[in-house]
């Protein structure tokens, strides 16, 4: 029995383990490993980074909830101090507070105009107030009051006698400030002084308790929150046990007028728990990636593992005789190495069976295409010299001179289209070729002129971008002259300006708009393609210096100016032998 379980652990167990695992399983497991471990460390990080920065900025959050709601309750006692300091500094009510005989009605209306109840500063909500009831008592015990609501006369009898009483009882007290909780009411007794520190009288101020309780409502979706009003460490309103609180707790305290300190705090515990709730998320994603990257892991195995599959199918098709068979490429370097070399052995085989009569007619097609596409242009040149030659047997030197020209031009734009740069005056006599059958062509509604400065022989020697000067008149005659009624003149300037050859062509045309040629907008008379041609010939082969320098005005005519850098050619004199 012993024996029976020795070998089944050395043959299965240990067997399975000792035994190569595939590539594909390798690959599994690897890329799994790495995956789960990279996720870990990064929901770890995570964690981390997600904690310190949700409870600093949920702290400062929380912080300034509690500063908004101290600020709102200091700005309507700040707002109360303001109504103090103007009944002490009111002109109006120095008779009522002298214990002079008054008008009543006269001094209650400078106490409701001080005071100014309806004030938007007197709101905590959209029609509650925060001041109801202001009293003022003179030192003879007499008063005058400002209210906010109306109320009857029997109400207004049964809350004076509550305000005597009240100010009889601050009378036997030696403090400036004094504050009585009556229900739902705060009421405030303070002591007026005039500038010279005179005592004036008493006022008391009726204050809306409700009004500050919804000040603070906000803080009831918390747990452990707090707030109160203390003075001299008497809590007047709110939380009694708010100077024992532990220290793990965040609060606002500030002191306001009327020597008030407001409080308002609570657990750090709400914090912690709001960042639970992301915490579990962050852990959920965690867990969802590592299952999603196991299961990316085996794909990529499987990926990389098929072309060798596709490899070994292929090579037996090639074993087979089916020389057509080819290897798709790989992002991955070794398998498209072994894809190039697979291609081009079998690539090579069907080249060796091919037959030879195959590759010669391929080649005699090509010949016969390029002979073809050769003979056009000598074709018309030909009938060209041959039309002309029949003009001179016939003794019309006009039509002999014009198909001279014509050939001229045929072969200057057409036979020499291998050459980038040709000699500066073979290219002028190409232009002169054009302008003298236009002239011809329409009589003397068009005149030209050419003008080498110092003289044409200085020109000699100087090379050009073939055809970079005769598109350029050209345009000017199609596009500036015909279009023109009245008689039409263009004019050739080829100047240097130290390494710079200027050709300056000038026509009185019909022009047209030159800053949409800089902007590149569309010309509904004229595209501007052989502008734009030339000016990108000259680029390629000159540099980004040289170029056309356009200038036009609509009915003016127009002018452009070709730099070309200054370069020189060997001049060559045919024999008779060319």
């Amino acid at each position: 029995m012993r024996r029976k379980i020795k070998n089944f652990f050395e043959n299965r167990i240990w067997g399975s383990l000792k035994k190569p695992l595939p590539i594909r399983k390798q690959l599994s497991r690897m890329i799994t490993i790495c995956c789960v471990t990279a996720v870990c460390i990064q929901a770890v990080v995570m964690i981390a980074m997600a904690m310190n920065q949700y409870v600093t900025r949920e702290k400062e959050d929380t912080l300034y909830i509690l500063e908004s709601d101290n600020i709102k309750i200091d700005n309507i006692f700040q707002y109360v101090g303001e109504i103090a300091i103007s009944i002490q500094h009111n002109v109006g009510l120095r008779g009522f507070f002298n214990g002079r005989t008054y008008d009543e009605e006269y001094m209650t209306q400078q106490l409701e105009s001080v005071s100014n109840l309806f004030s938007e500063r007197n709101r905590l909500e959209v029609f509650e107030p925060f001041v109801e009831k202001i009293y003022l008592y003179n030192e003879a015990g007499r008063s005058i009051c400002n209210l906010y609501y109306p109320i009857t006369i029997a109400e207004r009898m049964q809350v004076q006698e509550q305000s005597d009483e009240l100010y009889r009882t601050y009378k036997k007290i030696n403090r400036e400030f004094y504050f009585q909780t009556d229900g739902k009411y705060i009421n405030l007794c303070m002591k007026l002084y005039d500038s010279q520190m005179k005592k004036l009288g008493t006022c008391i101020f009726v204050l809306n308790k409700s009004g500050i309780e919804k000040n603070y409502s906000n803080l009831e979706k918390m747990k452990n929150y707090y707030w109160s009003i203390e003075q001299d460490e008497d809590v007047i309103l709110g939380d009694e046990n708010s100077s024992k609180r532990e220290s793990n707790v965040l609060e606002h305290k500030m002191t306001t007028a009327f020597d008030l300190t407001l409080k308002a705090g609570l657990s750090r515990w709400n914090i912690y728990k709001s960042l639970i709730a992301t915490l579990v998320s962050i852990l959920f994603i965690s867990v969802i990636l590592m299952v999603l990257l196991s299961l990316m892991g085996r794909t990529i195995a499987i990926y990389y593992v098929r072309p060798l599959e596709t490899i070994a199918e292929k090579i037996k098709l090639v074993g087979k005789g089916n020389f057509d068979a080819k290897l798709d490429e790989y992002q991955v370097e070794e398998l498209q190495n072994i894809s190039h070399t697979f291609n081009e052995m079998t690539d090579y085989i069907t080249c060796l069976v091919k037959e030879v009569y195959e590759t010669q007619l391929i080649a005699q097609q090509s010949q016969i295409q390029y002979l073809q596409a050769q003979m056009n242009p000598h074709f018309m040149f030909n009938v060209l010299s041959m039309i002309e030659m029949k003009a001179a047997m016939n003794q019309d030197k006009e039509v002999q001179e014009m198909l001279y020209k014509l050939a001229g031009i045929y072969q200057g734009k057409i036979f020499r289209k291998d050459e980038h740069f040709i000699y500066l005056n073979e290219e002028m006599e190409i232009v002169d070729f054009y302008l003298s059958l236009q002239n011809s062509r329409f009589g003397e509604k068009i005149e030209y002129s050419i003008f080498y400065e110092g003289g044409k022989a200085c020109y000699q020697t100087l090379m050009v971008p073939r055809l970079s000067i005769e598109p350029i008149v050209e345009n000017a005659v199609c596009h500036g002259l015909e279009p023109k009624d009245e008689k039409g003149h263009i004019s050739v300037n080829i100047s240097k300006d130290r390494n710079v050859l200027k050709i300056q062509i000038d026509d009185n045309g019909v022009g047209f708009d030159s800053k949409k040629l800089v902007e590149k907008k569309e010309d509904k008379n004229h595209s501007h393609v052989g502008l734009w041609n030339t000016n990108k010939m000259i680029h390629n082969l000159c540099g980004e210096e040289y170029g056309l320098e356009i200038t036009s005005e609509i009915g003016k005519g127009t002018k452009v100016c070709i730099r070309l850098p200054i370069r020189n050619g060997e001049k060559h004199v045919e024999g008779n032998d060319c």
